[in-house]
Parts: structure tokens; sequence; C-alpha cells
């Protein structure tokens, strides 16, 4: 990208209002690890697991996991959460899963207007890494888990950095809460059963979704991993220049 067109960009963000604090994900360059300050842990079955903070693993099937920060990451950043796979599971039930996932505050989400006509698109952009490629998706959820939007992406190259960007439309309608309760949750699935399953991607579904029949099951390859970092949502429909924010100003918000 030329310096002009990260100006034009950064432009475009101020009109929008915001030319800092822009990035409603907390912790996305992974920097911060207080629960495991980077040794690795082993995932308990059907219970969260924070990795860096603000971001949790949760496996719910007969396979098992190991989840750490670690010093891999693509140019720019110095850290990612990463999950292994230490038991396999190669057929999952109807109602068995694995994500990662982050909430935000309902207070940091209140601009963007969702739940009305003035809802704000929002553009999502996040490194992936993982030793086994193919389609993976992504949910973008309410609170009460009966709005959900499913967002496809491809891991094209294994144990390879790759950046990707999704658009996020605003929901016109359903109710996505801006008290200190949870507005927004973004879901990366692993691998999820029929129950999660939906065919329609981009469109806002009355029900709770994690990926469609096609996705990646990691927990079907042992040893397989799965990375991610430098994840940034932010208004508006183009990509800016990742934030980095202090590590004082992101423990603080962690």
């Amino acid at each position: 990208m030329s310096k002009a067109r990260e100006l034009a960009e950064l432009g475009a963000v101020y009109d929008s209002g915001a030319l800092s604090n822009r990035n409603l994900i907390i912790n996305g360059a992974m920097l911060v690890d207080q629960r495991n300050d980077g040794s690795s842990a082993t995932v308990t079955h059907a219970a969260d697991h924070f990795i860096g903070d603000r971001f949790r693993f949760t496996e719910n099937h007969t396979g098992s996991f190991s989840a750490q920060q670690v010093s891999d990451a693509p140019v720019g950043f110095e850290k990612s959460s990463k999950v292994t796979v230490t038991g396999t599971d190669t057929s999952l039930a109807a109602t068995e899963f694995s994500r990662i996932l982050q909430g935000i505050e309902g207070r940091n989400i209140s601009h963007l207007n969702w739940g009305s006509s003035n809802a704000k698109t929002c553009t999502l952009t996040f490194y992936v890494k993982s030793s086994v490629a193919g389609q993976y998706y992504l949910s973008i959820f309410n609170n009460a888990a009966n709005r959900t939007m499913l967002k496809g992406y491809t891991i094209d190259a294994a144990d390879t950095w790759e950046k990707k960007t999704i658009q996020i439309i605003g929901d016109t309608t359903g109710t996505w809460l801006t008290s200190n309760l949870t507005g927004i949750y973004l879901s990366w699935s692993l691998g999820t059963g029929s129950t999660y399953q939906s065919s329609t991607l981009d469109a806002y579904q009355a029900a709770f979704y994690m990926g469609k029949s096609d996705q990646v099951n990691l927990a079907a390859t042992n040893s397989a991993t799965w990375q991610i970092t430098g994840v940034q949502m932010e208004v508006g429909t183009e990509a800016t220049p990742f934030e980095h924010r202090s590590y004082g100003d992101e423990l603080a918000m962690c």
C-alpha cells in the first residue's frame, strides 16, 4: 500500500470521526496474556479458556487442545494466540464445536447504531495461520444469540501467515445491547456440528450459527495448529493500518 493511499484512508476515517481509538477489538495484537504469561496450557473440556486476554477458546467435543501466546507473528507484530490439537475427534456430533471468540462491550458499540435503519458497516481485518488449509468461517452475533451473520474466508496455504479483510454490514433489526453487557460477539470457528451450520452467508439470520458444512474440522488432525493476531474491527468500508496502542493502554483496557 502506498503512503498516499494510507493517508487517504486515514483521512476517510477521520471524516467519520475516528482517527484514533478506531479499533473495537481489545488486545488485537495478542500482547497481553495475564493468565498464562506465555506458558502453554491444556484447554479444559467444555469450559472457556483465555489464551491472550479477551480472546477465549472453547472446545466441546471428544478431542483436546492446548493453547498458548507465542512469539510467532507476521511482520509488524510480535505475538499471536495459538491452539494445537492434542487429541483428535474426526467426526463432530451435531452440537459439538471448537471456536475462538471475543465479546465487545455494548457501551463500545453504541455509535454503530445496529438494530436501526442507521446501522453502520464495519471492516474486520486479521492475520491467520494454520497447518490445515481450507474453508473457515466466522460468525457475528448478538448477546441473545438470536441474530447471526456468517462470513467465510479461505486459508490458502498451510503454515503461512495470511491477512484477511472482511466487510461486516450492520444489522438493521434485532437487539444489539449498548449497556455494560456484551453487544457484539465475533467467533472464529475451528469446526462445528450440524446444529450450528447454515448455508446462508453475508446476511443476518434470526438464529445462532457458527459455520457451513464445509468448515474445516481442525480437531480431525493430530497436532494441527491455528493462530491469529492483528485483529481489528473498525467503522467504515475500508481497512486502515492496524492501530498499535501502547502496552499500558492495552493492559488497562484488558
